[in-house]
């Protein structure tokens, strides 16, 4: 009697074992869940590879950023702007630099700005404006916690597609 005991625990080590392998590997894998288009952002800088969601614009015409990967809204004219959270797909946005890459369907682009600005005083108009070359407009929650997805700051970098 004991030894079957033993042994039914052994069992269920062996299957709480091999559960955790699976769970763990799945939730480590890319969250194309959201994703509504085949459209990858890369920055090989900092290891970023994101599916895409594009994004429409709300009623009250505001984006909403999906929870785990990078939103895309095509705002104008050479201007794409991708939005994430900086506490999942853009948690290491901080570390680029300007004239690192960026890539987004199979196109590379050149940052050639990079700036944290308060979220009050930002002009999405002006963000937003059309460009006078394809232009990549990315921005993220940036400086102190002020509600559960929001920050007092936003970081925008705009990278330009190399020629």
């Amino acid at each position: 009697m004991r030894f079957k005991k033993h042994y039914s625990h052994k069992i269920f080590i062996g299957i709480y074992i091999f559960l955790f392998a699976i769970f763990g590997y799945f939730g480590l894998q890319p969250h194309n869940v959201e994703a509504n288009s085949n459209l990858i952002l890369e920055a090989p800088k900092i290891s970023l590879k994101s599916a895409i969601k594009v994004l429409q614009l709300n009623n009250d015409y505001t984006l909403t950023a999906p929870d785990q990967i990078a939103g895309l809204y095509y705002a104008a004219e050479n201007n794409t702007f991708i939005i994430g959270h900086s506490s999942t797909v853009f948690s290491n946005l901080h570390n680029l630099k300007l004239n690192d890459q960026i890539k987004l369907d199979n196109h590379t682009y050149k940052i050639t700005n990079l700036y944290i600005q308060a979220k009050g005083s930002i002009s999405m108009s002006k963000v937003l404006e059309p460009k006078a070359t394809p232009t990549l407009t990315l921005m993220t929650c940036h400086g102190e916690k002020i509600a559960e997805n929001d920050y007092t700051e936003r970081l925008i970098l705009t990278a330009e597609l190399e020629k």
